[in-house]
């Protein structure tokens, strides 16, 4: 019933009621306002786990891809970006466009943790995929953080408004859980591949421990981006960038200080 039927259907009660009778007539002329922002963050965070989903789908698929190489990564993540930036327009969603934006600036700064992994430790081999490269890592790689720094990121401030402490560590063993199945899976769809460490099958300890402090992170710096201006976003993306690079030192310090044997 609209709202013109609602207020006819009132004035004929009011009508038809005996003389004298109080009539109660709600307040027509301020109707329930639908409460849209939290129906856009629903739908934000369906769109953002969708894609979690469906990175975790696709990836299992190109096991059995002989040909994928750097370019089935580079494709997965046009995929994403393409869901996310329709979203955004869709809904001119400008806290996911902020989310972004942190994300390219994690990405990006990153790179530097990537380098360290590969002239450093030696424990990171990209070559496997060939295809051009950025500084030590393939081109999409800035990308492909990005992708994580807004899933991990939005879903983990989402269960940390929600648990509190719990929340964050609940993100957290899922960030040790579902980013290194990317790494697992990464040798056999011909992405990167690690050696000269200690590994759960093909995934270095390092990577899952430092998984688990990326993704709390990860979280904690959303909460800057969703509150501050444009700058305060880049800064959070740059430490978000730092950040990896210290936990994936701190994990490898304490799984592979000591030489294998």
């Amino acid at each position: 019933m609209n709202h013109d039927h609602m207020r006819q259907a009132m004035l004929a009660s009011v009508a038809e009621a005996p003389v004298g009778q109080l009539v109660s007539v709600p307040a027509l002329d301020n109707p329930i306002i639908p409460d849209t922002e939290h129906s856009l963050a629903r739908r934000r965070l369906f769109v953002i786990t969708s894609t979690m989903v469906l990175n975790i789908v696709a990836v299992w698929f190109l096991q059995f891809v002989p040909w994928s190489d750097w370019r089935t990564g580079l494709a997965l993540n046009l995929v994403d970006t393409a869901i996310l930036l329709w979203f955004v327009a869709h809904y001119r969603d400008l806290l996911l466009a902020r989310f972004m934006v942190f994300g390219l600036a994690v990405g990006f700064t990153e790179l530097a943790a990537d380098a360290w992994l590969v002239d450093y430790t030696k424990t990171l081999d990209y070559s496997v995929g060939g295809g051009p490269m950025l500084w030590r890592s393939p081109l999409w790689m800035p990308f492909a953080w990005e992708i994580v720094a807004v899933q991990f990121g939005y879903v983990g401030l989402w269960l940390w408004n929600r648990f509190g402490g719990w929340g964050l560590v609940g993100i957290g063993l899922l960030g040790a859980i579902n980013i290194p199945y990317y790494e697992e899976m990464a040798r056999h769809i011909n992405w990167w591949q690690y050696g000269n460490c200690r590994m759960l099958f093909h995934t270095p300890y390092y990577i899952i421990l430092g998984e688990f402090g990326i993704a709390i992170l990860l979280a904690i710096l959303t909460k800057r981006v969703s509150q501050g201006n444009l700058a305060t976003v880049f800064v959070a993306g740059a430490a978000g960038g730092l950040g990896i690079f210290i936990c994936y030192a701190l994990a490898y310090t304490l799984t592979d200080s000591t030489p294998l044997p």
